[in-house]
């Protein structure tokens, strides 16, 4: 006869005869047992984490309620998610996050197709198929372009005055391309940067067509009426261009500083008059030339760059590279004298041993490269304050200036061509800036630092200037009146009249290593504050009535840059979008990426 196959659970289990329709356990040990040699005991067949404290607890509780027949083991509901196409939305986010991230990175389109980047986001999510390098060029950059430039669009014409920097450059596939930068105050008297245009080029760069450029890229973001002032380089072209645009012009600061520290380190002497002559011109141009030898040398010597840096390690000393200065590099030179100055002991060392090294210099050459570096330290810091972004500073430059030239004639230069480059420091800076402070050939720059509530009147050297510019201000002031009247007569709060102390406008502006220039201003500023009166506060409260009209002109003046550095920057960027990796980018995306890679995180 057949019998049916019995169940081991029934080997531990039993029918209760006391209560039909239940079990009980016979013998918890066996049950203990059991669980310990099996880890999963379930009998739908799903994980458990009995252990044996559950079986003496399923021993305690012995009798289990049985009701119609045994369920049916339960089965998965649905597929993980994972499996799923995620929405609409999310692919669009996902887009989105791939398109910034190949603008903010400067990475190619066909990153796209790398198959390494492929695997990295399948592995992120299976589920996200990566838009084709096609459909990002033809709509994904298009349409984040769009809407990044309608947000920027909205910002402008809630404002009243811009003003704009501007450079031409030309990329690796020799493709001319100018860029425009605007700079503003918001409603919350934020100081905003943003980059308009990268334009191509499509014709020689004459007055008459950079100036047509320009005016198509002014009535294209409906800024007509609002540019204060353009600031760019010192080229006869631009400035002509800009001269037909019936705009002001306002030349780069940091390129006219440049200009003088490169011109008195340069030589009226020709190059083969330099070994046969010996005066102190003549030394500087010597020592110059040994220098970028030096420099040379090593960066050329693989054998000889590894040699330095080993004896840098044996000494002990911080393992660096030598500097070469580039003539289009701005302070250059004082980076490569610095650098040599900081290798000094290892370098003399190592070139003892080295063949075909360039001759070091001597002990009193050593002195003037420190005189050197002396010197133009200053120089370098100005160039940085200048270059700022985040703050105005138009207005700083003739405080700078003058800080600059007393700091300068302070240093005691211990050489003979330290004493001589010292004095053409001084007469090419004095040479290029001499007429700063008058109402011409420009008044912006006496304009932005009389309305600067840190400097007014105390950076000035001559009375005069600062009366001429005060007088000035109050016809532009007079004017904004009668054409904006009626006009608010309360400032609001978050412009302040207090003239600040050169250590609170210096605060947390640039590091520590570089040269307060602001020093000579704390006498100044101090003895206009003790000479306050009653009389001169209830003048002040009667100029309150002009507050409003005040502001406007002074935001009118503050959001000039005093250099066409913001351009400048966008094109040093430009360089590693148009790579040699994406050299075949279109005119048109080139413009889009550098549009997005400098206004997507602002």
């Amino acid at each position: 006869m057949y019998k049916k196959n019995r169940s081991g659970v029934w080997n531990y289990m039993d029918k209760d005869p006391n209560t039909p329709g239940q079990i009980q356990l016979l013998e918890a040990n066996k049950l203990a047992t059991l669980v310990e040699e099996v880890d999963d005991i379930n009998v739908f067949n799903e994980p458990s984490t009995s252990t044996n404290s559950t079986a003496v607890t399923h021993y305690e509780d012995s009798t289990v309620q049985i009701q119609g027949p045994p369920p049916k083991r339960q089965k998965q509901l649905t597929l993980m998610n994972r499996f799923s196409l995620p929405p609409d939305s999310k692919v669009d986010q996902f887009n989105k996050a791939v398109v910034e991230m190949i603008a903010e990175d400067m990475q190619p389109l066909s990153i796209v197709e790398n198959s390494g980047f492929q695997r990295l986001i399948n592995l992120l999510d299976s589920r996200y198929k990566l838009p084709s390098r096609k459909l990002i060029g033809t709509t994904l950059i298009p349409n984040l372009y769009e809407s990044t430039r309608k947000m920027i669009e909205t910002i402008l014409s809630h404002t009243k005055y811009v003003s704009l920097t501007s450079d031409i450059w030309t990329s690796l596939n020799t493709i001319s391309f100018i860029t425009v930068t605007v700079h503003f105050f918001d409603n919350n008297f934020n100081l905003k940067t943003y980059v308009l245009t990268t334009r191509k080029l499509e014709s020689n760069h004459t007055a008459q067509y950079l100036s047509g450029v320009l005016t198509d890229i002014i009535r294209e973001w409906k800024i007509n009426t609002k540019v204060a002032a353009i600031v760019t380089d010192s080229g006869a072209n631009i400035k002509a261009a800009i001269k037909l645009l019936g705009i002001d012009h306002i030349p780069c600061a940091a390129h006219k500083l440049n200009n003088a520290v490169k011109n008195a380190l340069k030589s009226e002497f020709e190059e083969n008059d330099i070994d046969t002559n010996h005066t102190e011109e003549v030394e500087m141009m010597k020592l110059v030339k040994m220098c970028r030898s030096i420099v040379g040398h090593f960066k050329h010597s693989e054998v000889s760059t590894r040699i330095l840096h080993e004896k840098q390690k044996q000494l002990n000393s911080p393992v660096l590279k030598l500097k070469q200065d580039i003539a289009i590099r701005w302070n250059s030179t004082l980076t490569m004298m610095e650098r040599l100055l900081l290798v000094k002991e290892p370098l003399m060392l190592v070139s003892m041993g080295l063949p075909r090294c360039p001759n070091m210099p001597s002990n009193e050459q050593w002195q003037t490269i420190n005189d050197f570096v002396i010197l133009l330290k200053p120089f370098e810091s100005l160039t940085i304050q200048l270059s700022s972004e985040q703050r105005p500073t138009l207005s700083k430059v003739i405080p700078l200036l003058r800080g600059l030239l007393l700091s300068v004639n302070n240093k005691v230069p211990v050489t003979l061509t330290g004493q001589f480059l010292k004095k053409k420091l001084l007469e090419q800076t004095t040479k290029r800036f001499d007429n700063i402070e008058e109402m011409y050939p420009s008044q912006f720059y006496a304009k932005a630092t009389l309305l600067d509530p840190r400097f007014k009147k105390a950076a000035f050297t001559s009375n005069d200037n600062a009366n001429d510019a005060e007088q000035e201000v109050q016809k532009e002031i007079a004017d904004c009146i009668k054409t904006n009247a009626p006009e608010k007569t309360v400032l609001e709060p978050s412009v302040t009249q207090t003239t600040l102390t050169p250590e609170q406008l210096e605060h947390n502006s640039h590091s520590k290593e570089q040269e307060n220039l602001l020093t000579y201003l704390e006498t100044t500023v101090t003895t206009l504050r003790s000479q306050t009166t009653y009389t001169s506060t209830a003048m002040t409260l009667f100029k309150q009535q002009m507050l409003g009209a005040l502001c406007d002109v002074a935001l009118k003046y503050s959001c000039i840059p005093a250099t066409s550095v913001p351009s400048e920057r966008v094109f040093s960027k430009a360089g590693q979008i148009v790579s040699a990796r994406r050299n075949r980018l279109l005119p048109d995306n080139v413009d889009k990426l550098i549009f997005l890679n400098a206004n997507l995180k602002k």
